[in-house]
């Protein structure tokens, strides 16, 4: 990490953001109606436009923010990565002649039904349904490697090197096409490596997880089979024995010293036609204008990034944040593929499925700020197209009202055994009772619907399966002597079991009012819907979570004793926000919780931390949110990515440009807070189109500490309050002419669509929105 670091600063860093290069002009229309703030002087009918305009070099921005390394990497983690949401590579050095480009593919899953596993790691069905392996390139070269240098080119998504020998040298580029099934390679050649070529080495479709954990299938799959095409075009192919296939295909070009290779993986199931679907793709792309197809990929990237700005002047975050937006990308689709734990680079790893007690939530909890859609429906898709699975999982007399999510499962359809209250006979006694994984997936779900006001996503996907979730829980519950609502023992995630688990009371909590309020959304009567009163009864009488002077407890009588990496007692904190510092009360509880649970000094992840300094952030502790955040650094591998046990896993540096986007815009209850918690020594920053609940748009810009003005942005209409940094404020919608002082504090606006509000320091003149030269 220290090599990545020192990498950074030695690039200068700088920012250039300069009027006309990029120019985004908006002109908003007129509307009818003025925003009623808290003052009583607001003026009435004043329409004029607002033309805003706001210039970023975003080649140059993100120039300095390219991921580089100035030697050979020389394992996973070391890696230049690229991909498309499906398809990727990672590239280093394996030995003193050769050069690997990893061949990863998130669709290939083997399909063996889950009735058929033996079971034998801990009732869960991983090792007949997860992931497997496919193979890899190698760039055998005629020399030994003396040196070299790799770079992620952000704004293009390209990922380069040079190949150092004693008398030549390789450049190298690759990419994983944006928009097609193609990862395609170019390397320049010179002196003594001028013979160097592209080798596909195939692997046999074995389970990663069963391989590690030598429990290999004894129904093993056919080797892979090898052919090519008339017209030269090369094929393995992986046929599974449940059916289905994984196949590569790939087409070298040599013209001189230069080589361009064009390769494509793809999965199906149930039919066996992925050897005709990856023909068909290197057929197409080949046949392609070359430079037409180069620009083809670069223009989806061009498109992606400026959907929101952030900069906070730290040379090291701000290179950090935009390489997991660019990772993000690479790692799902609109729709597409669950960010699971290995996203497209599988690699040798007892986690070779989707992990759902923290992983998959937090690796698609940065989109929803971010204003990146396609970063976060894939989860939501996946639980929507396998409602049945979603079923399946819970034991057979519940499935008739019931659905929920085991720890882990496949990325294609879901299926994993999950636990019940009191624990789920033959079941691994801890993830036996692990039983509120479906609810947490389903308030990313809500996030999706908030963020961007979607009631297809609500009436569709959320509310159905959020009565399920919530359904589950009822067969357990107790009604107590005091009248509440008990549960019997579950599992809280990384600590122990506990009767009245804090994890599953505080997300049955969120998801028992989470109904009552959407129900009252459609205006449904408690005749429309019948379990509304049974709703308002859990809200009200479920059992009150235990508290004392180092904060929540883990269950009724289990308190917290030791290091303890998940924050499992505290979700109604963060992400889920029940508990709030809005109150003296709330914000005690809060402090007195996070501080007892980073009391220990082991027992600590990485998400630890990124989780830690959201509730900073939460607390409007900036500066003790980026302390927090500090302490992820170590955890941090040379590329960005991140491992436990040396294992790779993809959640905690997703998360980490999570928690920086929580110093910048917190959005809840119909609240923005605008530069909540931005740290002192972050002085100067800058964020555009971040994205609030009710599909609102915030930008701002603080100098020297002090906030210099705030666009708010409807997009489709809504009241909202905002709360910007303290001082006095002066406002205008979509014009000049209405200059009102606002009451310190909050400000209330009452918005039609596309209205936007400017908001600046009283006494200062109308800011000229855009960056400083």
């Amino acid at each position: 990490m220290k090599e990545f670091n020192d990498r950074l600063l030695q690039s200068g860093f700088t920012f250039i953001v300069r009027w006309g290069r990029i120019a985004v002009c908006w002109l908003v229309a007129c509307q009818a109606a003025m925003a009623q703030p808290a003052s009583d002087n607001a003026p009435q009918n004043t329409i004029p436009d607002i033309a805003l305009e706001e210039a970023v070099d975003w080649p140059d921005f993100l120039g300095a923010c390219d991921w580089q390394r100035d030697t050979m990497p020389r394992s996973w983690d070391e890696a230049p990565f690229t991909g498309n949401g499906e398809q990727g590579t990672l590239v280093y050095q394996v030995n003193e002649r050769t050069v690997q480009f990893d061949v990863g593919c998130s669709a290939a899953h083997d399909h063996r039904p889950w009735q058929e596993d033996d079971l034998s790691e801990k009732h869960v069905e991983v090792l007949n349904r997860g992931r497997h392996f496919i193979g890899h390139l190698e760039l055998r070269l005629p020399a030994e490697v003396t040196g070299g240098a790799a770079r992620i080119g952000l704004w293009n998504a390209e990922a380069s090197g040079t190949i150092l020998s004693k008398n030549g040298n390789a450049n190298w580029m690759a990419i994983t096409h944006a928009t097609q099934p193609i990862i395609h390679c170019e390397l320049q050649t010179e002196g003594e490596l001028a013979d160097a070529e592209f080798v596909y080495v195939p692997r046999s479709p074995k389970s990663p997880r069963a391989v590690r954990a030598k429990a290999e299938r004894t129904a093993a799959h056919p080797d892979p089979t090898s052919s090519s095409t008339d017209d030269g075009i090369q094929l393995v192919v992986q046929d599974l024995v449940a059916g289905g296939q994984t196949a590569v295909a790939w087409f070298t070009q040599r013209e001189g010293n230069r080589i361009r290779l064009w390769l494509s993986v793809q999965h199906s199931f149930p039919n066996a036609n992925a050897s005709a679907q990856v023909v068909d793709a290197v057929r197409s792309a080949i046949g392609a204008d070359y430079q037409a197809w180069i620009e083809s990929h670069r223009e989806w990237w061009h498109a992606y990034y400026p959907k929101s700005f952030l900069h906070t002047g730290d040379s090291f975050w701000d290179s950090f944040y935009w390489i997991q937006q660019y990772k993000l990308a690479c790692a799902t689709r609109d729709q597409g593929w669950i960010i699971d734990n290995q996203g497209p680079w599988l690699q040798p790893t007892a986690w070779s499925a989707t992990w759902w007690n923290l992983n998959a939530q937090l690796s698609h909890a940065g989109g929803y700020t971010a204003n990146r859609r396609g970063t976060v429906s894939a989860l939501r898709q996946k639980l929507e197209d396998n409602r049945e699975h979603l079923t399946q999982n819970v034991a057979e007399p519940y499935r008739h009202d019931s659905s929920a999510m085991g720890r882990s499962s496949s990325g294609w359809d879901l299926v994993a055994h999950v636990g019940e209250p009191g624990g789920r006979s033959g079941m691994d006694p801890k993830i036996g009772a692990e039983c509120g994984n479906l609810l947490w997936a389903l308030h990313n779900v809500d996030l999706e619907y908030r963020y961007w006001s979607d009631e297809s996503i609500r009436d569709r996907t959320l509310y159905p399966l959020l009565k399920r979730a919530v359904n589950y829980y009822r067969h357990f519950l107790k009604r107590g002597d005091d009248g509440m609502w008990h549960l019997p023992r579950t599992y809280s995630p990384e600590y122990r079991l506990a009767e009245d688990c804090t994890y599953d009371l505080d997300l049955l909590r969120w998801g028992a009012g989470r109904l009552v309020e959407i129900a009252g959304e459609k205006q449904l009567s408690d005749t429309e819907e019948p379990l509304l009163p049974v709703w308002r009864d859990l809200a009200e009488n479920l059992a009150r979570v235990q508290a004392n002077d180092t904060g929540r407890a883990i269950g009724r009588d289990v308190w917290l004793t030791g290091g303890h990496r998940h924050w499992s007692h505290l979700m109604a904190i963060y992400p889920l926000r029940t508990i709030t510092p809005e109150s003296e009360a709330g914000r005690a509880l809060i402090e007195r919780s996070l501080k007892h649970w980073r009391s220990f000094g082991r027992g600590i992840a990485g998400y630890s931390h990124t989780a830690s300094s959201c509730m900073a952030s939460i607390l409007g502790d900036g500066d003790s949110a980026l302390e927090y955040l500090e302490q992820l650094r170590p955890y941090l591998r040379p590329n960005t990515f991140y491992s436990e046990i040396g294992l790779p896993v993809m959640e905690t540096p997703l998360h980490g440009a999570t928690a920086m986007q929580e110093m910048m815009l917190q959005s809840h209850r119909g609240t923005l807070r605008i530069f909540p918690a931005v740290p002192s020594s972050w002085s100067d920053v800058s964020i555009r189109n971040f994205r609030g609940e009710g599909g609102f748009l915030v930008s701002g810009q603080m100098e020297e500490s002090q906030c210099r003005w705030i666009m708010v942005e409807s997009t489709v209409g809504g009241d909202v309050d905002v709360v910007p940094p303290p001082g006095a404020y002066q406002w205008c919608k979509n014009t000049d002419p209405a200059n009102v002082p606002a009451n310190q504090g909050t400000l209330r606006l009452r918005t039609a669509r596309a209205d936007r509000f400017l908001i600046w320091p009283v006494g200062e003149p109308r800011p000229e929105i855009g960056f400083r030269q």
